[in-house]
């Protein structure tokens, strides 16, 4: 198998991950775990199959984990915890479809910090196919956002807004996290963000949740928990660096645009999930222009691509 090869495969198993994330978050909560509680667990299985990278030196100008790196990625954590919180909240509320759409508008939240943050990056305010992007995308967010039938619902809306919260903390962190990255690798700094985040974690599930679940729920259920851990958060951000590797950066980020798709037809057979005609046309165009806001930015540095 060439090395090419092996890219395509990990980047397949990334999107079946990561398309499953959501759906598996919303299964937990019907079955009855609330969502700090299945936070810390999936979290915590998640971060146990990155461990191991830490013991692997990096190859960038700083390779060890020194006081200032740790600082660093402590900032990062933040955010982080923020994205984690909000898309599980989120959750109750609205269904995971709905939530993958939402979740791509962190395309457009990520290119307004970019250019705050990043000298590098501010070119890009010159090039029309970045702003044509970046309209679509604000233009097919609102419409997920406003143009629903249940606009009525404070709780849905609630949603929403969570899971546009979600995309902004995404985007906080990939910004935060872009420096040592590049210093240290990517799963290396996710390894140490995931310890960080699993600590804070298992204290809000102390206060806010219901730790002693796992003892009384179906055996299954926790299988299913502890494996999507696992597998979505740990193996997804192992692969998705690997897949990066072998692939370029914006080919990955360009197909991981697909996943709300596949998201949507699990959660239509598994919870009947639909979304309106107008609300799909909103999805399209929001993934349209984040894909053009992705091409806009192949030229530039971009997060990861030095692990």
């Amino acid at each position: 198998m060439t090395e090419r090869q092996k890219g395509i495969l990990a980047l397949s198993v990334v999107l079946v991950a990561w398309s499953l994330s959501s759906v598996f978050v919303k299964y937990l909560i019907r079955e009855g775990y609330d969502s700090h509680t299945q936070n810390f667990y999936r979290y915590a299985s998640g971060t146990l199959v990155v461990l191991p990278f830490l013991a692997r030196r990096g190859h960038g100008p700083v390779a060890v984990l020194d006081r200032r790196l740790l600082l660093v990625l402590l900032a990062a954590t933040l955010p982080n915890l923020g994205h984690q919180i909000s898309w599980t909240v989120a959750l109750n509320w609205i269904h995971p479809g709905l939530a993958s759409f939402l979740n791509k508008s962190s395309v457009f939240f990520s290119a307004l910090l970019a250019f705050v943050f990043y000298r590098d990056e501010r070119w890009l305010l010159r090039s029309k196919r970045f702003l044509a992007g970046l309209t679509l995308t604000i233009g097919g967010t609102l419409g997920l956002a406003l143009w629903r039938g249940d606009l009525g619902r404070m709780e849905v809306n609630a949603g929403v807004a969570l899971a546009l919260v979600a995309a902004l903390s995404w985007s906080t962190y990939s910004v935060v996290v872009k420096r040592p990255t590049e210093e240290i690798g990517s799963t290396r700094s996710f390894a140490v963000v995931g310890i960080y985040t699993t600590v804070v974690l298992f204290v809000v599930a102390l206060c806010f949740g219901h730790l002693e679940l796992w003892w009384r729920m179906p055996w299954h259920v926790n299988a299913i928990m502890i494996a999507s851990g696992a597998f979505c958060i740990g193996v997804g951000h192992t692969l998705y660096y690997y897949a990066m590797r072998r692939l370029t950066v914006s080919v990955c980020a360009t197909m991981l645009l697909t996943t709300p798709l596949g998201t949507l037809l699990i959660s239509r057979w598994l919870f009947g999930e639909q979304m309106g005609v107008g609300q799909l046309i909103s999805g399209s165009i929001l993934i349209g222009g984040a894909f053009l806001t992705l091409m806009a930015k192949e030229k530039t540095v971009v997060m990861g691509s030095s692990a």
